[in-house]
């Protein structure tokens, strides 16, 4: 499928070696004015007007995403706890002319992001509810730091916060072979600012995203402006479907809802 929205496809993939380079050292690329500004107007329009339908998670959790074995010592990264509050509007319920859905369904957009991670052929989801979300972040609600349990993530900023919401990254802090406590107890501590990057996600970027080896998170939102972002799933094998848990944790249900 090839859209009739206008977005800077060309310019990136003249730019491919760059971000995959990016990807490759940091473990994140980023890839301003993807989409351009009047596109993002209409893309928040699509979100004020769905907003209040996002289903509010708030929930304490550990910056692996899994409940810690017994036998941790107090204060290891493995049994730290903080919040992690966010709103996610599902796939289902934006409408089958959304600018967000066509973009996300566009097999140019997918061939480019095979490209530059390096994974190809890319499926999309093929989950009714999360193929595609939208995370609402309004005053008070904070994405503490993290691990991701995915290979890679990408994601649309659509608008930003007043203030707070920024998206901090200590890239590549564990590996495959060294999970180095110390070094995510000190991120953990706010002990290693000198190591957090903010990575600018201002309207209308696209970012890839590793983050099963970067300690991540998004600060605090603060302001009457919510927070936008668009989490587009896609995996390396097809029919991919999040986990019924998965669905009921993110989006408080399991069951799609009828076409709109």
């Amino acid at each position: 499928m090839h859209g009739v929205v206008d977005v800077g496809l060309d310019a990136a993939s003249a730019d491919i070696e760059r971000y995959r380079r990016e990807l490759r050292d940091r473990g994140v690329s980023v890839i301003p004015d993807f989409v351009p500004p009047n596109v993002i107007a209409d893309m928040v329009a699509e979100c004020d007007a769905l907003a209040a339908e996002a289903f509010h998670q708030d929930v304490l959790g550990t910056p692996y995403l899994e409940l810690p074995d017994d036998g941790w010592p107090d204060g290891h990264p493995r049994v730290t706890w903080a919040r992690s509050a966010v709103h996610t509007l599902g796939y289902d319920q934006f409408p089958l002319d959304s600018l967000i859905r066509e973009l996300y369904e566009r097999d140019d957009v997918l061939r480019f992001l095979g490209q530059v991670l390096g994974r190809e052929p890319l499926y999309r989801y093929d989950d009714p509810i999360g193929a595609l979300n939208v995370a609402v972040m309004v005053e008070g609600d904070v994405l503490d730091w993290h691990f991701d349990q995915t290979d890679f993530v990408v994601s649309l900023a659509i608008q930003s916060s007043e203030r707070g919401g920024d998206f901090e990254n200590v890239a590549l802090v564990r590996s495959p072979e060294d999970e180095n406590y110390d070094a995510v107890a000190e991120v953990l501590a706010d002990a290693a600012r000198d190591r957090v990057v903010v990575e600018p996600m201002r309207p209308g970027t696209l970012m890839l995203f590793e983050g099963r080896h970067s300690l991540h998170r998004v600060t605090p939102v603060q302001g009457r402006t919510p927070r936008y972002v668009a989490l587009f799933g896609y995996d390396t094998k097809p029919d991919t479907m999040s986990s019924d848990l998965l669905k009921q944790i993110r989006y408080g249900r399991t069951e799609p809802l009828a076409a709109r």
